[in-house]
This record gives C-alpha cells, sequence and structure tokens, in this order.
C-alpha cells in the first residue's frame, strides 16, 4: 500500500509519511518494531480512527478531499491563532504518530464493543453457582495522548463551544 499525504486530495489516506512517523518516535528514543508495509497500515487505521471519531471545527476544505483536515475555520482561533486553510496542524499529526504507534503496539481502536463492563463476578464450588454482574454501559477504547492533542481543534474540545443560531 503507498502512503498518500497530499493536503486536501482525493486519495489522500494519512496527514504524515512513514519518515515522519518513524522520526517522530527517533526524537523520544523509541524504536518501531516492524516492516515498512506494517507502518504504512498503522498510518492509515491510525488515520481512519481521527477521521472517524472527532468532529472537528469548521468544515472541510475540498468538496472531495478524503481526509478530515485541511478544514476551513472562519474567524475560529485554536490556541489563539487562526489555523491555516491549507495545512494540518502538527498536533493533527502528531496525534496520528501517536496513535500508530499504540495500534504497532497492540491497541485496537476500531475493536467491537460488547456489552456492558464486568463490575463483579461470585463463583461457589458446590452446587455450581456462577454470578456476573455488569454495568449498563458499553467501554470504549480512550485514547487520552490523542485525546489532548485533538480537543483544542473539535467542536468541543479547548475553549471551543458549539454555537446554533436560532
Amino acid at each position: 500500500m503507498a502512503i498518500v499525504t497530499t493536503i486536501g486530495g482525493t486519495t489522500t489516506n494519512s496527514y504524515i509519511t512513514v519518515a515522519e512517523y518513524e522520526a517522530f518516535w527517533t526524537e523520544r528514543n523509541v524504536t518501531i518494531g516492524g516492516s515498512t508495509s506494517s507502518k504504512e497500515s498503522e498510518l492509515v487505521k491510525s488515520a481512519d480512527y481521527i477521521n472517524r471519531a472527532y468532529d472537528f471545527i469548521g468544515e472541510q476544505q475540498y468538496r472531495y478531499q478524503t481526509m478530515a483536515w485541511p478544514r476551513l475555520t472562519g474567524i475560529m482561533l485554536v490556541k489563539d491563532w487562526p489555523i491555516d486553510p491549507d495545512t494540518v496542524p502538527q498536533d493533527i499529526k502528531d496525534a496520528q504518530a501517536e496513535l500508530a504507534y499504540l495500534i504497532n503496539q497492540g491497541a485496537t481502536p476500531f475493536a467491537t464493543v460488547e456489552g456492558g463492563a464486568k463490575v463483579r463476578e461470585k463463583n461457589k464450588a458446590g452446587p455450581v453457582e456462577t454470578d456476573v454482574e455488569y454495568t449498563n454501559f458499553r467501554e470504549t477504547p480512550r485514547f487520552v495522548a490523542i485525546e489532548g492533542l485533538v480537543s483544542p481543534y473539535t467542536v468541543y474540545g479547548g475553549a471551543q463551544i458549539k454555537v446554533i443560531r436560532g
């Protein structure tokens, strides 16, 4: 698979290249295992997750772009600065590198979630008895490092609030 990082492209599948991914972690003295093709797969999966999981501010810059970024944000500021409409913020690129590494280490951001979390389990030896209690909500994977990087750019993150004209 080829990594395509063209900003606003119709075939773009990643915000960063394999070289950028490796450089990000080299700066942190971390070696990423796996082949180039496995790293490409990790980058595509992490970009897919970021594009699907977050409701970013503004509108897509180009009608047929395949990625969530770049965005038109108008007068919205992130960290007190406007976002250039023809760029992908470094925080979004860093979030992709972070998530790709988590995927490399076994994280499954698209895991199927079934039922609630197990709260209590009781077993009894004779006569056999098992009692399991679940919560009424489902646990979905949370990636706190990713959330911290993308939150200033999301509709409800950072100091942003959604305003609807009445």
